[in-house]
Protein backbone atom coordinates (compact mmCIF):
# COMPACT_ATOMS: atom_id res chain seq x y z
CA UNK A 1 0.00 0.00 0.00
CA UNK A 2 1.27 3.86 -0.74
CA UNK A 3 0.38 6.74 0.77
CA UNK A 4 1.00 9.93 -1.36
CA UNK A 5 1.43 13.04 0.54
CA UNK A 6 1.67 16.42 -0.44
CA UNK A 7 3.24 19.59 0.89
CA UNK A 8 4.03 23.42 -0.05
CA UNK A 9 5.84 24.39 3.08
CA UNK A 10 2.50 25.72 4.84
CA UNK A 11 1.75 24.76 8.26
CA UNK A 12 -1.48 23.56 7.03
CA UNK A 13 0.23 20.91 4.79
CA UNK A 14 2.94 19.99 7.84
CA UNK A 15 -0.37 18.48 9.48
CA UNK A 16 -1.38 16.81 6.10
CA UNK A 17 2.01 14.91 6.34
CA UNK A 18 1.06 14.27 10.24
CA UNK A 19 -2.00 12.53 9.17
CA UNK A 20 -0.76 10.91 6.18
CA UNK A 21 1.74 9.14 8.90
CA UNK A 22 -1.39 8.73 11.17
CA UNK A 23 -2.88 6.56 8.32
CA UNK A 24 0.27 4.72 6.46
CA UNK A 25 1.80 3.56 10.53
CA UNK A 26 -1.04 1.25 10.88
CA UNK A 27 -1.27 -0.56 7.77
CA UNK A 28 2.69 -0.43 6.94
CA UNK A 29 2.70 1.76 4.09
CA UNK A 30 4.81 3.21 1.75
CA UNK A 31 4.90 6.72 2.32
CA UNK A 32 5.11 8.67 -1.26
CA UNK A 33 6.45 12.32 -0.51
CA UNK A 34 6.39 15.08 -2.97
CA UNK A 35 5.96 18.79 -3.49
CA UNK A 36 4.86 20.26 -7.33
CA UNK A 37 7.45 23.04 -8.31
CA UNK A 38 6.04 25.14 -11.21
CA UNK A 39 7.80 25.23 -14.43
CA UNK A 40 9.98 23.10 -16.30
CA UNK A 41 12.92 20.53 -14.94
CA UNK A 42 15.15 21.72 -12.70
CA UNK A 43 18.28 23.51 -13.59
CA UNK A 44 22.17 23.09 -13.06
CA UNK A 45 22.79 24.20 -9.51
CA UNK A 46 21.25 25.09 -6.49
CA UNK A 47 18.85 28.34 -6.35
CA UNK A 48 17.16 29.49 -3.41
CA UNK A 49 13.62 28.38 -4.20
CA UNK A 50 15.51 24.64 -4.80
CA UNK A 51 16.45 24.37 -1.08
CA UNK A 52 12.98 25.54 0.16
CA UNK A 53 11.92 22.33 -2.28
CA UNK A 54 14.73 20.63 -0.76
CA UNK A 55 13.35 21.56 3.49
CA UNK A 56 10.13 20.44 2.34
CA UNK A 57 10.98 17.14 0.94
CA UNK A 58 13.43 16.34 3.91
CA UNK A 59 10.62 16.99 6.24
CA UNK A 60 8.26 14.36 5.26
CA UNK A 61 11.15 12.23 4.55
CA UNK A 62 11.92 12.40 8.64
CA UNK A 63 8.20 12.36 9.76
CA UNK A 64 8.65 9.08 7.58
CA UNK A 65 11.33 7.63 9.09
CA UNK A 66 10.85 8.68 12.23
CA UNK A 67 7.62 6.67 12.23
CA UNK A 68 9.95 3.97 11.14
CA UNK A 69 8.17 3.99 7.23
CA UNK A 70 9.47 3.32 4.04
CA UNK A 71 9.67 6.49 1.84
CA UNK A 72 10.19 8.14 -1.10
CA UNK A 73 10.03 11.82 -1.63
CA UNK A 74 9.94 14.04 -5.07
CA UNK A 75 9.74 17.48 -6.47
CA UNK A 76 7.48 17.09 -9.61
CA UNK A 77 8.05 20.02 -12.18
CA UNK A 78 4.59 21.05 -14.04
CA UNK A 79 2.09 23.63 -15.34
CA UNK A 80 0.03 23.84 -11.93
CA UNK A 81 0.39 21.65 -8.18
CA UNK A 82 -2.88 19.82 -9.26
CA UNK A 83 -1.35 18.20 -12.24
CA UNK A 84 1.25 17.02 -10.58
CA UNK A 85 -0.28 15.48 -7.94
CA UNK A 86 -3.21 13.88 -10.12
CA UNK A 87 -0.15 12.52 -12.60
CA UNK A 88 2.51 11.36 -9.38
CA UNK A 89 -0.46 9.47 -8.07
CA UNK A 90 -1.08 7.70 -11.31
CA UNK A 91 2.13 7.07 -12.03
CA UNK A 92 3.21 6.00 -8.58
CA UNK A 93 0.19 3.97 -8.23
CA UNK A 94 -0.71 5.62 -5.07
CA UNK A 95 -3.75 4.10 -3.01
CA UNK A 96 -4.70 7.42 -1.81
CA UNK A 97 -3.68 10.78 -1.19
CA UNK A 98 -3.13 13.12 1.47
CA UNK A 99 -3.41 16.88 1.09
CA UNK A 100 -4.06 20.28 2.95
CA UNK A 101 -7.22 21.84 2.21
CA UNK A 102 -5.55 25.27 1.56
CA UNK A 103 -1.85 26.25 0.35
CA UNK A 104 0.63 28.83 1.50
CA UNK A 105 -0.43 31.44 -0.95
CA UNK A 106 -4.72 31.60 0.13
CA UNK A 107 -6.21 33.24 2.46
CA UNK A 108 -9.10 32.54 4.64
CA UNK A 109 -10.15 28.89 6.06
CA UNK A 110 -13.73 29.11 4.99
CA UNK A 111 -13.53 27.10 1.60
CA UNK A 112 -11.29 24.88 0.04
CA UNK A 113 -8.71 25.93 -2.01
CA UNK A 114 -7.99 26.10 -6.00
CA UNK A 115 -5.53 23.81 -6.12
CA UNK A 116 -7.18 20.78 -3.56
CA UNK A 117 -10.33 21.04 -5.69
CA UNK A 118 -9.24 21.17 -8.33
CA UNK A 119 -7.11 17.99 -7.29
CA UNK A 120 -10.59 16.51 -5.90
CA UNK A 121 -12.28 17.43 -9.32
CA UNK A 122 -9.89 15.34 -11.74
CA UNK A 123 -7.93 12.79 -9.49
CA UNK A 124 -9.55 8.47 -10.24
CA UNK A 125 -8.55 7.65 -6.36
CA UNK A 126 -9.68 8.57 -2.29
CA UNK A 127 -8.10 11.89 -1.37
CA UNK A 128 -7.94 12.83 2.60
CA UNK A 129 -8.26 16.55 2.52
CA UNK A 130 -6.80 17.51 6.15
CA UNK A 131 -7.92 21.10 7.74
Amino acid sequence: MKVLVCTDGSELSAKAVEAAIGVAKPLNAEIVGMTAVRGEEPREGLAGEDLNVQERLAQIYEAARTAGLKCRVMAVHGQAPWMCITKTAVDEDVDFVVMASRGMGSLGSLFIGSETQKTLAQIDRPVLVVR
